[in-house]
């Protein structure tokens, strides 16, 4: 590709100032050895089989350069191509502050720097970091009719793209896509809305598997209303200034903004906070759309990183100086509030951070128990949050009072970490590992056990199929009920099963919908083969 008039000199000034900005932000961070940060825990990649393309993809980009590698590299690439992708976007239309300040104000914000101090969250900060190209790609399949698309098929990409990495891609995309379609309807150009409607489709359905089993399987578990996660989220003070600010800038920058798109920007940043709000109060329990729903206000985090981006791309379309005083003021206050203990950390605590080393202890645990073919691992060690990674790890238990029945029924807990003696004589201290006790419980007889409390040994367990070698049905299987296994009931939470064979359902299920994902992963990818346009054409301005 010929990159003449692709890329100009000043273009290479900006993206490396871009560059340089977060190599001294980041520089601890990347050349820190494994680090403990909220709850990323860098440990060695497992295969996770047939379940999901972008498990797959992950697994070996780990084994080639490491899961450490791959996680920086994350971090990293979100903070670069979130200032790079809306500099292109903004073209030569913009003026220095525009093509200089908007790039690092829609990156450097609390809601992302608290989203990176929180751990394990570089799949949604990239995610986010790729929304100015989708907000650039659907605005150009509205205008360029003709090569509508060409744009389809690059936006499908991004959709995929971004899927692999977090599986709310999609639903981020539709914020960034809805000012076009609300213009769309205003121009009647009523059919357009299936374009990107369309191009969200096709990444949803490149990580189809995971998405089912999420929205039927794991988000309805956890489906709560906001308003009742604020104070364990730590955003409840946070989150009323903020969304004060936002909505004064809504309705103050309402009677400003002279242009259109930048009103169509504004609509969907208010469409998005109102949805918030109502969603705070009232909780709708419809099959699948709940779950969306919920994926999206549930941590209002999210919420307030998405407002961050559509606000700073409307600032795209202001064209005199007097017009951006309100809503950058607005906006510079909230980037620069101090920290009001609500979030982890203030915009510019990114300059001085610096990891923690993961502690050697936790490798030596790790291996212990991968080498012991742990069974039922449990925990009454909640400060260190990535102990849920362990090998065999089953739950925290909350309630001490709970070990005293050995997490009944019939004593299905093998291992149990402490950081306190623990006085059970049922319990063996094997192992210490810097602040962790190990303790074995010697009444443990297995995961599945008759009625009357009578092990039985013979048994295989997957996480698709259970196999029970008894010859007396009903058992007691020392593992989370759930609806997916067949021939089960509810046993105190475990699960019952009628019959000596179980299938899960929804394993087989992820397993029968790989091969689709992969399909529309690949879909894109195969289209954009048979397209011609010159890669210039795709930068606007240029």
């Amino acid at each position: 590709m010929n990159l003449k008039g692709l890329i100009k000199r000043d273009d290479i000034i900006y993206l490396s100032i871009f560059v340089l900005v977060f190599l001294i932000a980041l520089r601890n961070y990347i050349i820190s050895p494994p680090y403990t940060l909220g709850d990323t825990t860098i440990l060695p990649p497992t295969n996770p089989g047939l379940y999901t393309p972008s498990a797959i993809i992950q697994y070996y980009l780990s084994l080639l350069i490491g899961e450490n590698n791959l996680i920086k590299t994350l971090n990293f690439l979100a903070f670069i191509i979130a200032p790079t992708s809306i500099y292109f976007t903004l073209g030569r239309k913009g003026d220095l502050f525009k093509r200089l300040i908007l790039p690092l104000i829609f990156t450097l914000n609390p809601i992302a720097i608290s989203i990176f101090y929180t751990g394990d969250g570089e799949s949604i900060l990239l995610v986010y970091s790729l929304q100015p190209l989708v907000y650039y790609l659907t605005y150009k399949m509205l205008y360029d009719v003709k090569n509508r698309f060409k744009y389809l098929i690059y936006l499908s990409i991004v959709e995929v793209i971004g899927q692999i990495f977090f599986f709310q891609m999609f639903l981020f995309s539709f914020f960034f896509q809805l000012p076009f379609i609300l213009l769309s309807i205003r121009e009647r150009k009523y059919m357009f809305f299936l374009y990107p409607i369309l191009a969200d489709l096709l990444g949803f359905l490149s990580e189809l598997s995971w998405e089912i089993y999420l929205y039927i399987g794991v988000v309805p578990d956890v489906l709560v209303s906001p308003a009742n996660t604020l104070v364990r989220l730590g955003l409840a003070y946070y989150s009323t200034i903020v969304s004060a600010l936002l909505f004064a800038i809504v309705i103050i920058t309402a009677f400003i903004y002279k242009n259109k798109y930048a009103l169509a920007t504004i609509t969907s940043l208010g469409f998005l906070l109102v949805i918030y709000a109502i969603l705070q109060n009232f909780q709708f329990n419809i099959p699948i759309i709940s779950a969306l729903l919920a994926a999206i206000t549930t941590f209002q985090t999210k919420v307030y990183l998405l407002s961050f981006g559509l606000l700073d791309l409307s600032l795209f379309y202001l064209k005199r100086t007097r017009e951006f005083t309100i809503p950058l003021l607005f906006l510079l206050l909230i980037v620069l509030l101090t920290n009001t203990g609500g979030l982890q950390a203030t915009t510019y605590s990114i300059f001085s951070f610096n990891p923690q080393p993961v502690p050697t202890w936790y490798y030596e645990l790790y291996d212990y128990l991968a080498q012991n073919n742990p069974n039922n691992v449990y925990s009454l060690v909640t400060q260190y949050q990535y102990i849920q990674y362990l090998p065999g790890f089953s739950g925290f238990i909350y309630n001490p009072s709970f070990v005293h029945n050995l997490t009944n029924p019939f004593y299905g807990m093998k291992y149990l970490l402490s950081t306190s003696q623990m006085n059970y004589a049922e319990l063996k201290l094997v192992k210490t590992f810097g602040p962790i006790l190990v303790y074995y419980n010697e009444n443990f007889t297995g995961l599945v056990h008759y009625l009357n409390g009578s092990p039985v040994s013979n048994y295989s367990i997957s996480n698709e199929e259970i196999k029970i070698y008894g010859d007396a049905p009903p058992y007691v299987v020392s593992l989370p009920y759930s609806s997916y296994w067949s021939n089960a009931e509810n046993y105190e939470g475990f699960l019952e099963l009628n019959s000596n064979v179980s299938q899960n359902s929804l394993t087989i299920l992820l397993h029968e919908l790989f091969f689709v994902s992969l399909f529309f992963l690949i879909l894109p990818f195969v289209l954009l083969i048979f397209e011609k346009t010159p890669m210039k054409s795709l930068i606007v301005g240029r």
